[in-house]
C-alpha cells in the first residue's frame, strides 16, 4: 500500500492505495485550500461532535447500553466512562446531587480529542501503536487513522455503538444476496461469507452489550 500527498491549485489530496493483500478500495481525501479563519471553525465544529458523540455513549453507559467492541476498546471506553462518573460524585456530596452536561463534557473533553467518527464504528486513537490500520499499511505512526483501511472488526481500538447497526445490517443484506447469486464465483463468495460472518458477528456484540449493565 502506498500513501501519497498530490498538491493542486484548489486542494491537497491524501491518496491511499491498496495493496494486494488487502480487501480495501483506494481511498482519496481532499481538503480544500481555506482561510485559517474557516480551518479553524472547521476544527472547532469537529471537536464540537466528537464531544457530543462521546457524551451521548457516556449517556447510553449510563443507562446500560455499553459499548461493543473486538478487543479491549470498549473495556477501556468503560473504563473511562467509571472514572468519569467517580469524578462527578465526588465533586457533588450529599443526597441533592445535580450534575450539569457542561461538568460532563469537561470531563470527557480529552477521550472526545481521540475519538474519529466512522459510518461503521467509532475509533479511539490513542495509541498508533495499537491501530490495526497502521499495521496493515506497514506504518509505525500516523497522527490519524487510515480510514480505508479500517477493521473496525478487529481493532482494538475501536468500538461500536447503537449508531452503528444500520451500517452493518447492509452489508449483511448486501452479502445475502450476492452469496446467492449464482454468478458469483466460488472464490469470491469464500471472501464473502467471511465478511457476511464479520457483519454478523458484530450486530451480535452491539445487540448482546447494549442489555448489559455493570
Amino acid at each position: 500500500m502506498t500513501v501519497e500527498q498530490v498538491m493542486g491549485p484548489w486542494s491537497v489530496c491524501t491518496v491511499v492505495t491498496r495493496s494486494p493483500t488487502v480487501s480495501m478500495p483506494v481511498t482519496a481525501v481532499c481538503v480544500a485550500n481555506v482561510t485559517p479563519a474557516f480551518h479553524q471553525e472547521w476544527k472547532q465544529a469537529e471537536a464540537n461532535e466528537k464531544l457530543s458523540r462521546t457524551v451521548e455513549a457516556f449517556r447510553q453507559f449510563q443507562q446500560g447500553q455499553l459499548p461493543a467492541g473486538p478487543g479491549p476498546g470498549a473495556e477501556a471506553l468503560m473504563a473511562a466512562f467509571r472514572t468519569v462518573e467517580e469524578e462527578l460524585d465526588g465533586h457533588q456530596p450529599g443526597p441533592a446531587k445535580v450534575v450539569t452536561d457542561r461538568q460532563v463534557e469537561l470531563l470527557l473533553k480529552n477521550k472526545a480529542a481521540t475519538l474519529h467518527l466512522s459510518a461503521a464504528n467509532y475509533c479511539w486513537f490513542e495509541d498508533p501503536a495499537k491501530a490495526l490500520c497502521l499495521k496493515l499499511a506497514g506504518a509505525k505512526s500516523a497522527a490519524a487513522p487510515l480510514t480505508g483501511l479500517c477493521d473496525s472488526a478487529r481493532c482494538p481500538q475501536a468500538t461500536h455503538h447503537l449508531i452503528h447497526p444500520p451500517v452493518w445490517q447492509n452489508a449483511t443484506a448486501n452479502s445475502t444476496v450476492l452469496l446467492a447469486s449464482p454468478r458469483i464465483p466460488a472464490g469470491e463468495k469464500t471472501r464473502l461469507r467471511s465478511e457476511h460472518e464479520r457483519s454478523q458477528r458484530v450486530l451480535e456484540e452491539i445487540d448482546n452489550a447494549c442489555g448489559k449493565a455493570e
